[in-house]
């Protein structure tokens, strides 16, 4: 199930001036008419004492001029990594065959954030322990629902250690995440049961990797969590777009 997340203030500027320089479609949905109409962001500006997103398509600003009674308009559009948006605009004023359309209150955000998966700040560490030995992974990427680490310090056999565990639900399991300053200390997620999916070698770098699930975190840490990978991912984003010009 997709989860929902409110976007608002500066956030919610800034998306529209990505979607501006990324030339990203919205899909225009006619209330009450079976019509959907694509248009892009032209320009983003102030204008008065809010701002506005300019829509130049003449499709569109056509037909916004013949339906004299609409109440509203509704726009959704999807980014790169396919994340799913939805917002309504309640008002607008032509200029020049064209519409200036004021920013919404709010966009709305829908992601299966389960499934997506980010590449992990550099750094970042899981740690557990199995017959007294301290495993410690350095996380490739992770998601909402676990993760993939490289397994490093490896002792005499420790393949054959982990291997009997696998598929099995196990106990505590810290999730360390580093600080810009390196003076401060990370961000710890505690995850009370994990399960180790898949333990293989891979074939490339030689080292052996561990696909791990989250099974069972507290409502505050699943929130740490959820904040972080909020954070990430819109750093994420913005750095795929810096690097497509």
């Amino acid at each position: 199930m997709a989860e929902e997340e409110i976007i608002q203030g500066q956030e919610m500027l800034q998306l529209f001036r990505d979607l501006q320089a990324d030339e990203t479609p919205l899909t225009l949905l006619w209330p009450n008419l079976n019509d959907v109409q694509p248009a892009t962001v032209a320009e983003v500006s102030e204008r008065g004492s809010a701002h506005h997103f300019l829509i130049d398509t003449p499709d569109v600003c056509r037909k916004l001029n013949e339906e004299t009674n609409l109440p509203y308009m509704v726009f959704k559009f999807s980014d790169p990594a396919n994340i799913k948006y939805i917002f309504e605009a309640d008002t607008w004023q032509f200029f020049r065959e064209k519409v200036w359309i004021r920013l919404p209150q709010m966009v709305h955000r829908y992601q299966r954030r389960k499934l997506f998966r980010l590449e992990a700040p550099p750094g970042t560490r899981l740690y557990f322990n199995i017959k007294d030995i301290r495993c410690k992974l350095l996380v490739v990427n992770v998601s909402m629902g676990g993760t993939l680490g490289v397994l490093v310090r490896l002792r005499p056999k420790m393949e054959e250690i982990l291997r009997p565990f696998n598929a099995k639900i196990m106990q505590n399991a810290e999730l360390l995440f580093p600080s810009r300053d390196r003076k401060k200390k990370g961000s710890v997620v505690n995850i009370e049961q994990f399960q180790l999916l898949r333990q293989n070698k891979n074939p490339v770098t030689g080292k052996f990797e561990c696909a791990i699930e989250f099974k069972k975190v507290s409502t505050n840490e699943r929130k740490r969590l959820k904040n972080l990978f909020y954070k990430w991912q819109r750093d994420y984003l913005r750095k795929r777009r810096f690097l497509r010009l």
